[in-house]
């Protein structure tokens, strides 16, 4: 949190920036007089102190992670990811209103069981979500406007041919809140423009801010009749994945959170509101690789 503080100094007011957190305190020295761009200065200074703030931990979890994942025994990672996939598939399409529970996932991914009192459209959407997640797992290429049509037609192909791997063709608003997507029109030019602010500040961003500011964008944009949250979820598991960063998923008890802190950045204009819940999110998840 950046704060404006006030001190007499020598019988001269003299204006400073305060960034507080419970690890850390920082100031930066304004001058005599409150600057016009306050807010911009007080943004620009948050984020940079930020940074500052958490990025030695993320690269910490960063190198203890792959250095467990070049020692474990690689059958045990695959066990992990497979149960990953399981947890992760559960809560993708729990959040988007599937009754399915997680036992249920797990008999249907692992031995092809279908649940009773399901519609066969969860139940297809979250066999096909399970096959995209293991293609997921092993792209070697990075994120393009072709892989975003593609795993959207991979995962309705079954359920939904109309609009299967194809960007909305009609404007839509959320059925609660304030948050306003953009025109139909401007789907594709947008999620370009997204790919292209990716491409460079891929190298530049840790990937946990990365894949959080990603979501967030792909997420306003909304390029799809259905499945937005799902594959922006994918795609930020990815960006993650890709980094050697472990991957962790957002439960349906964080649904309402996750939710608000994302209309919440449209609100305020202000990524850092989703960036630092998914920030602290990550590191409570990740405490284990902080040694």
């Amino acid at each position: 949190m950046v704060s404006l503080i006030k001190r007499n100094v020598n019988e001269k007011t003299k204006y400073y920036l305060k960034y507080s957190s419970r690890n850390t305190s920082t100031q930066k020295y304004l001058g005599t007089t409150i600057p016009k761009d306050l807010n911009e200065q007080m943004k620009s200074f948050e984020i940079e102190s930020y940074r500052k703030d958490k990025y030695d931990l993320l690269e910490k979890i960063h190198q203890n992670y792959l250095f467990y994942t070049q020692r474990i025994d690689k059958k045990i990672l695959e066990n992990e990811h497979h149960g990953f996939k399981i947890n992760h598939t559960y809560s993708t399409q729990k959040i988007e209103g599937s009754a399915m529970t997680l036992g249920q996932t797990r008999k249907l991914l692992e031995f092809g069981l279908s649940p009773q009192n399901t519609s066969i459209e969860d139940i297809i959407e979250a066999q096909q979500f399970g096959t995209l997640f293991d293609l997921m797992l092993f792209y070697t290429k990075d994120i393009s406007e072709k892989l975003i049509l593609s795993w959207h037609e991979m995962l309705f192909e079954k359920t939904d041919t109309n609009n299967a791997g194809a960007f909305r063709r009609q404007d839509v608003q959320p059925y609660l809140g304030k948050t306003e997507y953009v025109l139909c029109d401007e789907v594709q030019e947008k999620i370009r423009s997204l790919i292209k602010w990716y491409n460079s500040e891929k190298k530049k961003l840790n990937p946990v801010e990365l894949s959080a500011r990603f979501h967030n964008s792909f997420e306003l944009i909304h390029p799809f009749i259905d499945g937005n949250g799902r594959i922006g979820r994918l795609l930020m598991i990815f960006i993650l994945h890709k980094n050697n960063y472990p991957m962790t998923n957002i439960t349906p008890k964080e649904k309402q959170t996750y939710i608000n802190k994302l209309e919440s950045s449209y609100m305020k204009n202000d990524k850092m509101v989703f960036v630092k819940w998914w920030v602290s999110k990550y590191l409570r998840e990740n405490k284990k690789f902080i040694k």
